[in-house]
């Protein structure tokens, strides 16, 4: 084995989404030593005070490390792109990127921003990693760049410990119909209200960034009906609870890379209930793992929630055999340190 190399990723502060996810994930399951950059310590400060962020952000030097990794930010990404040499090697993960079809409004500038960094800039790194297969096609065939597929994965450790007692006992909620997103467009929280109105006799949780009855009215001018609780944010630790004391898990995304939640409720072994586009339908390849919707249609949504609710858990069992072979933590990170590895070979 080559010695261990010091890699340096993108510092992410949102200890919610899917990157930060895969952040840790890697930390915790590589054999190579991979730090932060910035560190946390000097993030504490930088989030306290804009004119030092600012500042630090035009005089930070990316040195000293084996390989540089990126994912999202464009500022990070431009910074390895500066600082990639031959002893420093630059690695860029394409994750799902913004579509502007997914907003009402098109894309903001920072979407665009995020986007034409990734695209741009990101396909100049010396190793170009795609989290899922669909990703890979779709890069090659849009946009001609050529990835390595490391899929995202479940940390099936961190899911063995979810406790769905400890959440009944903060809410006493179980065995209901779960949501776990935000109130972005993407993510389509609306939808999952209105399954929600033509199924009284069932509750349903919604979990997420700015997932409360106020956003949900400014955003979508809904307001949820009584069996419906919203609970917002919640630590990771949390969300794995949840799914523990749920009985179906429903994603209503209109895009998806390979999404961290979905891999988390079927590692869980849950019934799931998914769109049959982009991650969800390769993780969900066919109705032996879970339930597959045609996104457009709100009466089909309605059937298959109703039929995985009564499911006795057979395609959950099923999707949790093939996490545990195909999309488990343990085995992605060993396949990302082989390529990390061959940098340097």
């Amino acid at each position: 084995m080559i010695r261990r190399l010091r890699i340096a990723t993108e510092a992410v502060t949102d200890p919610y989404g899917g990157i930060w996810t895969h952040t840790r994930s890697i930390q915790k399951y590589s054999h190579h030593s991979i730090e932060e950059f910035p560190s946390r310590v000097t993030r504490f400060f930088l989030d306290h005070n804009s004119w030092l962020r600012q500042r630090f952000r035009q005089t930070a030097q990316l040195r000293g490390f084996d390989v540089i990794h990126s994912r999202s930010d464009p500022w990070y990404i431009n910074l390895c792109h500066r600082y990639r040499t031959d002893r420093q090697k630059w690695v860029q993960s394409f994750h799902a990127m913004f579509h502007g079809e997914d907003y009402g409004k098109g894309l903001a500038p920072w979407q665009r921003d995020q986007n034409n960094a990734v695209l741009e800039v990101g396909r100049q790194a010396d190793l170009r990693l795609s989290v899922s297969q669909w990703g890979h096609d779709m890069l090659l065939n849009t946009y001609g760049i050529e990835t390595h597929v490391i899929v995202n994965g479940a940390d099936l450790e961190a899911c063995a410990k979810a406790d769905a007692d400890r959440f009944v006992g903060k809410y006493g909620l179980r065995n209901f119909v779960l949501f776990i997103g935000s109130v972005r467009e993407v993510k389509n929280p609306a939808l999952f209200i209105q399954v929600a109105a033509h199924m009284p006799d069932l509750t349903f949780v919604m979990i997420g960034d700015r997932v409360d009855g106020t956003s949900l009215k400014e955003e979508y001018g809904i307001v949820s009906t009584a069996n419906v609780r919203v609970l917002g944010r919640q630590s990771h630790e949390d969300t794995l609870d949840a799914l523990a004391a749920s009985r179906v898990y429903v994603m209503t995304s209109k895009h998806e890379g390979l999404p961290n939640s979905l891999l988390e409720a079927m590692g869980m072994g849950k019934n799931v209930v998914v769109p049959a586009h982009t991650g969800c339908l390769e993780l969900v390849p066919t109705e032996e793992y879970g339930y597959l919707y045609d996104l457009r249609s709100l009466e089909e949504l309605i059937l298959k929630v109703g039929n995985a609710y009564r499911d006795e858990n057979t395609r959950g069992q099923n999707a949790r055999r093939r996490i545990e072979a195909n999309f488990n933590w343990r085995i992605s990170a060993a396949r990302l340190d082989r390529l990390y590895e061959s940098l340097y070979q």
